[in-house]
């Protein structure tokens, strides 16, 4: 059997790589293609790149003609490639276009100039009458499977989808790795005396809470802030030189050792996510140990974390996350066990075992 695994764009770390690779291991006795869609190879030549957006009806088009016939299956993982005609389509669903749907309040908040909330009240629309034309006709044609409750709501809310199957992906197992152990007894020290809090993620401003997190530190001057993850250029409205002095701002691509050992060496793990889909690297976190400070409206992170067990909720403000990190500071080695507990739940093992299922399943459905 040939399987063809279609994303967005191309190959970069993150949560959709993590995806593809516990798939090919799912379906190792198949034969498996890993294909990328890129909507600027799709875009006609005559429409700008910088308008994508707004052109995003033509390429959608385009990637709806593409012929995947030579796959007997083909399973997508991102907003254009689930476009794609195929007799047995399988979606993976994780998220939509964030700034058009969930997060839309939020976008249209952060442009300041008239012009520039109408421009992208046009781009909001354009990409909705697409995905309308498009998306969500697929959607309904399709095998559809969500990676968490949040998402699927999404879908029922957006596309009026209620066929579905919740498969949470896994988070990352810390066995492998030996924690970095060249520290002076002096490092030692100053590590026990001033607890380090750890942000992780694509740096995304917004979507992931940097600007709270950036608020909270000034109001702790007590406490280390280390803010590290790949580039997102909404990290370049932040300016750099005048970080308050406890905050560590490292920006660059991570090697697994490298996120082992920030992971291993914090106290807690800050994850005031906005609208998050799954929110893996808070498990992660959990794994070692690390109680999770997020959220109310942090989306996935809410049904994977229990409150004042594996960590704590509070209220998007400075005053709610300060409580949340003082609580978690304070009960951090009561919580240790529950935390571990927690990220065994959602283990690859068990996303290998329940997608191999669901393929088998669509397999034997298919005449």
């Amino acid at each position: 059997m040939k399987i063809g695994v279609i994303a967005d764009g191309k190959e970069q770390e993150g949560g959709t790589k993590e995806v593809i690779n516990h798939i090919k291991r799912t379906l190792q006795n198949s034969e498996i293609g890993i294909e990328y869609v890129s909507e600027e190879s799709y875009l006609p030549k005559v429409f700008p790149i910088k308008w994508k957006d707004m052109f995003r009806f033509f390429y959608l088009r385009n990637i709806s003609n593409i012929d995947f016939s030579r796959y007997d299956t083909v399973i997508t993982l991102q907003p254009d490639s689930h476009c794609i005609k195929h007799k047995n389509h399988i979606v993976y669903f994780q998220h939509h276009k964030k700034q058009y749907y969930d997060l839309f309040w939020q976008s249209l908040k952060l442009k300041k100039k008239l012009r520039k909330k109408i421009m992208f009240l046009a781009l909001a629309g354009a990409a909705r009458i697409a995905d309308r034309f498009y998306l969500t006709p697929n959607l309904k044609k399709s095998s559809v499977v969500v990676n968490s409750p949040v998402v699927g709501n999404r879908l029922r809310k957006y596309n009026k989808i209620t066929d579905f199957l919740v498969i949470y992906p896994g988070c990352d197992s810390v066995k492998g790795y030996t924690q970095n152990n060249e520290m002076t007894t002096d490092t030692v020290e100053e590590k026990n005396a001033i607890p380090t809090l750890l942000a992780f993620s694509r740096l995304n401003v917004i979507q992931k809470g940097i600007d709270i997190i950036l608020q909270t530190a000034l109001t702790m001057p007590h406490y280390k802030f280390i803010i590290a993850g790949p580039y997102d250029s909404t990290i370049d409205d932040i300016d750099r030189k005048s970080l308050p002095d406890n905050v560590n701002l490292i920006v660059k691509e991570f090697s697994a050792q490298e996120k082992f050992d920030l992971f291993s060496n914090c106290d807690l793990f800050l994850a005031p996510y906005l609208e998050e889909d799954f929110g893996i690297t808070p498990l992660e976190a959990n794994a070692l140990g690390k109680p999770v400070v997020y959220c109310d409206d942090s989306g996935g992170v809410v049904y994977t974390q229990k409150h004042l067990e594996t960590g704590f909720m509070c209220k998007r403000t400075t005053a709610g996350l300060a409580n949340g990190i003082e609580y978690c500071i304070k009960n951090r080695e009561g919580m240790r066990m529950a935390c571990i507990s927690n990220s065994a739940e959602y283990s690859w093992d068990k996303f290998e075992k329940r997608f191999k299922e669901y393929i088998d399943k669509t397999k034997t459905a298919v005449p």
